[in-house]
């Protein structure tokens, strides 16, 4: 293409030229070409006229609006280069650093944006930027690296996902209190649900403070968090003739878990660290080791007589006692099996109340199934009658099974 001068509007220091633009495909086009600010600009018009117009009214509007013999213009000048090479130093312009710098004031609501900077600076500074869900995905992998249970490992992956499911991309250490409060207060669930979520909450925030993605000297935000509370359903239990049905459509490898979690009131998760190494038949007792217990405390739970009589059977010198895949799912097979359908934590509930109804010492049954006398006494006294107690713990195995 080439390009000729026809015509310059205006003069001196505001002038634009027009030119004439050959193109390949024989039409004309017009170009107008002038500076400002230093920096040369162009726009192409189909006509003359529409040029010319143009050319007019761009000078027109300058000479209105920076005129050029004017020194505050100068001055503002110079103020906005400087402005600019100090936005550059951060990678903006000064269009987009003043955009920043306005919605900042907007999401403060008119706060002071140094303010700001000292807060953030006084809860981050040091810290790594760590989102919500890689936390919650490594400490998911540090527990079970640490061994948890199946049923806490389910447990946790369950509730994880609904946490994750709302603050997951963002940073951990920007989750406030009234951020856990207003989430907590909407979850779907009754008092003992949000207080679960709380608990997984609260050991998420202590296990990223202590790896150093929170402040170390201070309450994390869920361990300000409210709690909930609310009526106290009872715990739910097998009858004697219940317990019966389900010892009866019972498969074998899986009657050391039931009968142990009946008799004895062992947890679960305790039932599958079990070797049979730690039933001390010689002295009578259970042995529950700190570093399989859930409290982290040792204790010695009685061998009760029809716990021995179903065990006896089955009894080894070593190994897992029951250590089964997918027992939760085994259990609510049985429980449709032997038609009475399967109770959460039923076997630890069952035993609980019996024991206390057969011999009335809270602080006694407290101690073998490592709880609190308190927690105790609350849930299950008057749960079950004595008479009722008595036939539980007469229940014996079958003598095709002796």
């Amino acid at each position: 293409m080439r390009r000729k001068t026809i015509i310059t509007v205006g003069g001196g220091d505001a002038e634009i030229k027009i030119y004439t633009i050959k193109r390949k495909d024989g039409y004309p086009s017009f170009q107008c070409a002038w500076y400002e600010l230093g920096q040369r600009k162009t726009k192409t018009f189909a006509s003359v006229d529409a040029a010319k117009l143009f050319a007019q009214q761009t000078l027109s509007s300058c000479r209105h609006e920076l005129p050029a013999a004017d020194p505050v213009t100068q001055r503002d000048f110079e103020l906005m280069r400087s402005c600019e090479a100090r936005a550059k130093r951060f990678g903006l312009n000064m269009v987009s650093a003043f955009e920043e710098w306005s919605d900042a004031k907007l999401g403060m609501k008119g706060g002071s944006v140094l303010d700001a900077v000292r807060f953030y600076n006084a809860h981050h500074l040091g810290l790594p930027t760590k989102l919500f869900t890689d936390a919650a995905d490594d400490f998911t992998a540090a527990k079970e690296a640490a061994g948890i249970s199946q049923a806490y490992r389910r447990s946790l992956r369950h509730y994880l996902t609904w946490l994750k499911r709302d603050f997951g991309p963002l940073p951990i250490a920007d989750i406030t209190t009234p951020q856990v409060d207003a989430w907590l207060r909407a979850a779907n669930g009754n008092h003992t649900t949000k207080n679960n979520l709380r608990r997984i909450f609260v050991t998420l925030f202590k296990w990223s403070r202590d790896c150093g993605y929170l402040p170390q000297d201070r309450k994390t935000a869920p361990e300000r968090a409210m709690t909930f509370s609310g009526a106290e359903p009872a715990p739910a239990i097998f009858t004697p003739d219940e317990m019966k049905k389900v010892l009866a459509a019972c498969p074998a490898n899986l009657l050391p878990h039931i009968v142990i979690g009946a008799f004895s009131g062992i947890r679960a998760a305790e039932i599958e660290r079990l070797d049979w190494s730690e039933i001390l038949w010689d002295r009578g007792y259970i042995e529950i080791k700190a570093a399989k217990a859930k409290t982290k405390a040792r204790r010695l739970v009685p061998l009760l007589p029809n716990l021995r009589a179903w065990l006896e059977p089955l009894r080894k010198a070593e190994g897992s006692v029951c250590c089964l895949p997918n027992v939760h799912f085994r259990l609510n097979y049985l429980g449709k099996k032997a038609g009475v359908g399967w109770r959460q934590n039923a076997l630890r509930h069952s035993f609980a109340s019996y024991r206390l109804a057969e011999i009335q010492d809270a602080a006694k049954v407290a101690l073998e199934m490592g709880n609190t006398p308190d927690k105790l006494f609350r849930h299950y006294r008057e749960l079950v009658t004595p008479d009722a107690a008595k036939e539980w713990f007469a229940i014996l195995p079958p003598p095709q099974l002796t």
